[in-house]
């Protein structure tokens, strides 16, 4: 089914006011041109690298969410906390890092935030870009057809923290060697402090709401191998995975979801992505 959407004006607005936290670039305004879309398309995830003491990332997280709000049924948020910027410090303790996100910054040579990875998706070369990109090159990624198609099922068993994942594989096109499936928890509404440098003068905020934030990985960061052979075409494949939530998290399980991905672990490109609640 075909749907087509507007974009919103402030997306536009928002995008000209970037500069990195930590390389100061000039701000440019893009050509974006939202796009006829349809649920057999490519979905994408956006992998929003930031840190609470970077005070520029909350406008990146806004751009993010707008890009989310155009596209719903397509575009997938993940803010993953990485680099100097999101490492605690003495007067604020909270550690939002993970092996995942550090992984991730190891892979990608992140030089600051705000950036993000579009499907993992090199453009002129370049995996990470810098906010006023992700929005083109997110509706480039949609236009893409589909090589899989994603159905999940989730639990959580409270008496044990576990958290049981289904994952439903289909080949919508024909398969090849070394696809890796991964799946990744996220929370939402952490309430924690972030620095906000559009509120200048009053730039610490001790209460602002952590949306999509990474806590881990159910199969580690890169995942495991989907199939020992590739997959025909309407060929479908179950996956299962287990995770136990340790005991020292303050992890909230009514706000978790759990983000599948395929990847090309050649290329890195994730070929699909779907989400889904822990607790619905």
């Amino acid at each position: 089914m075909k749907t087509f959407k507007y974009i919103i004006p402030s997306l536009i607005l928002v995008s000209m006011l970037f500069y990195s936290c930590d390389i100061i670039e000039a701000p440019y305004e893009e050509n974006f041109t939202p796009v006829e879309i349809d649920s057999t398309k490519k979905k994408v995830l956006i992998e929003d690298i930031t840190g609470f003491r970077c005070g520029n990332c909350p406008k990146a997280a806004a751009v993010a969410h707008e890009i989310a709000q155009l596209y719903p049924d397509n575009v997938i948020v993940i803010a993953v906390h990485a680099g100097a910027l999101a490492k605690p410090s003495p007067t604020r303790k909270y550690n939002f890092l993970t092996f995942v996100g550090q992984d991730i910054e190891k892979k990608f040579n992140l030089p600051a935030t705000p950036y993000g990875l579009i499907n993992r998706k090199a453009v002129d070369g370049q995996f990470l870009l810098a906010p006023e990109s992700w929005a083109t090159a997110a509706t480039a990624q949609i236009q893409l057809d589909a090589v899989y198609k994603l159905e999940l099922a989730a639990e959580f068993e409270s008496s044990s923290k576990t958290i049981n994942l289904e994952a439903n594989v289909k080949a919508l096109a024909m398969g090849a060697n070394n696809h890796f499936i991964s799946a990744y928890i996220i929370e939402d509404s952490v309430i924690q402090y972030q620095q906000d440098d559009r509120l200048y003068p009053n730039i610490h905020v001790e209460d602002y709401n952590h949306m999509h934030v990474l806590r881990g990985g159910m199969n580690g960061s890169w995942g495991t191998e989907l199939s020992d052979e590739p997959l025909l075409i309407n060929q479908s494949i179950k996956k299962n995975l287990s995770f136990v939530i340790p005991e020292e998290k303050d992890w909230v399980p009514k706000n978790l979801s759990l983000v599948v991905m395929i990847r090309d672990n050649d290329t890195e490109e994730i070929l699909q992505v779907e989400k889904v609640k822990l607790i619905k």
